[in-house]
């Protein structure tokens, strides 16, 4: 499309004067109006600069506007993008974890029975499991009578096979383990420096079969009703990191533990 030229607008007379003056001629009136035109032209170029220039600066400041707008758009979705995710995660991260102190009391009790128990087949009533019971877990607690180190020792956690594995092996011992040897001591040594519990997780909830294997007085697997003398195969299957004990009266005699 040609461009627009302002001096067409001019009329006439002021054309017929720019035209005069340019081939020569210097008549006064046509000088007059040729000064005249000059002027509208100059003026009517001044408007369209304005005019486009403002065209361009508003075209300019919107683009950057929009640039600006579309950026920030973008972020603030970013940003409520990753707020959403991390709120959507956090459940997950932290689903089904208890904090360690608590594990510990749920798994073993730091104010066991034990503790206080007159011997070592004094479970209370109604806990001592019945080793025809199907078990689905186990956790072992080891825990000191002994002055300073009186309390939990230690204690791990085992699954369903290994818990039904160490319930088998205690269920077809005999009473006594008769390659043990029998102590005559004070009533002052008698008592376990420690003993470990089993406490297997059944349908019915928590039962416990109690383990002796240290002073003199007596060395088994104890649930309450029946008592089971003391071998290696079962300890060989709890008897592991924090629970496993550095020796013991029994132990010492049973040496293959």
């Amino acid at each position: 499309m040609p461009e627009h030229d302002p001096e067409q607008e001019l009329g006439p007379k002021i054309t017929s004067a720019l035209h005069n003056q340019a081939v020569g001629q210097t008549h006064p009136q046509n000088t007059g109006l040729a000064r005249e035109a000059r002027r509208r032209v100059h003026r009517r170029r001044q408007t369209w600069s304005i005019a486009a220039g403002a065209v361009l600066v508003a075209a300019a400041i919107g683009g950057v506007w929009s640039f600006a707008g579309g950026g920030a758009s973008q972020v603030a979705s970013s940003n409520s993008n990753s707020s959403g995710d991390s709120k959507a995660e956090a459940p997950n991260r932290t689903q089904g974890l208890a904090p360690s102190n608590e594990s510990a009391v749920a798994g073993c009790p730091v104010d066991h029975p034990i503790l206080k128990a007159p011997g070592p087949d004094a479970l209370p009533p109604g806990t001592g499991l019945d080793v025809n019971t199907p078990v689905t877990g186990l956790r072992a607690c080891r825990y000191g009578f002994a002055e300073g180190g009186t309390g939990l020792l230690g204690q791990e956690s085992f699954n369903a096979a290994t818990a039904q594995q160490v319930v088998n092996e205690i269920k077809v011992l005999p009473e006594r383990n008769v390659k043990l040897p029998v102590f005559k001591c004070a009533p002052q040594v008698a008592k376990p420096s420690e003993a470990i519990v089993l406490r297997f997780d059944t349908a019915a909830g928590i039962r416990e079969i109690w383990v002796e294997y240290d002073g003199c007085q007596s060395a088994g697997f104890f649930t309450g009703t029946h008592t089971y003398g003391l071998f290696s195969a079962p300890l060989k299957l709890f008897m592991t990191g924090s629970v496993r004990p550095s020796g013991g009266t029994y132990l010492d005699a049973l040496k293959d533990w």
